[in-house]
């Protein structure tokens, strides 16, 4: 017999995976997030909600400040230095700091970075990290980088097969906000955007008749 979900009385709706992974992309790329780090702050938000971190209520609190700027962590020598909380939300450096810890740990063998460990993006890392085979211990503000005894962990966790089973738990008030902010990166619905894909206008037929450019559609030549 296949053991039923545990009742959360505060949620209104179960969402799958797929849908918050896809849905979670499509705010990150209306942030000032560097598109080539997308997927995996996708994954840390995702990952966050799964393992009962609020990714989703943390992200749509970090977003005025997400599309306000993006700061780089701050490099000298083997030292790096994370921006601050209050200069920046965590999650736009997250990414960057489980590569600097997974790429330190085996090389080196382990490695700290100073970093807010208390946020919940940084509290996200661990389960990820362990995919790579890298332990991660964390305190309010450093993390602390070091190869596993085992290797990489094979397959989900608990709370990852679970979420991928049942779907995740969330508010529906919640969840009508997400979808509102994934909104904004689609392209709005216009008889112009209903007839091409890309830079290319296509005709009825499945013909190329103009290539969009930034200002008017250019005609392609005969």
């Amino acid at each position: 017999m296949t053991p039923a979900p545990a009742h959360h009385a505060t949620a209104d709706l179960r969402v799958s995976v797929r849908e918050l992974r896809l849905m979670t992309g499509r705010v990150l790329l209306t942030t000032a997030i560097p598109f080539g780090s997308v997927a995996a702050t996708r994954d840390i938000v995702v990952g966050a909600e799964t393992h009962g971190l609020a990714g989703l209520a943390g992200l749509l609190d970090a977003l005025p400040a997400l599309r306000a700027r993006h700061l780089r962590p701050e490099t000298r020598g083997a030292a790096v230095r994370f921006p601050a909380p209050d200069t920046q939300p965590a999650l736009a450096t997250a990414a960057d700091l489980l590569d600097l810890a997974v790429a330190a740990a085996h090389t080196d063998g382990s490695a700290s970075f100073t970093a807010p460990g208390d946020d919940w993006a940084v509290r996200a890392l661990p389960p990820l990290a362990r995919r790579h085979g890298v332990e991660l211990a964390l305190t309010d503000s450093t993390v602390t980088a070091r190869t596993a005894l085992d290797g990489p962990r094979n397959g989900p966790d608990a709370a990852e097969l679970r979420a991928l089973t049942y779907g995740m738990p969330v508010a529906a008030a919640l969840w009508r906000r997400f979808v509102a902010e994934a909104e904004a990166a689609l392209t709005p619905d216009t008889a112009l955007s209903r007839t091409h894909a890309g830079d290319s206008l296509f005709g009825p037929g499945g013909e190329i008749l103009a290539e969009v450019g930034e200002d008017e559609p250019m005609e392609v030549a005969s």
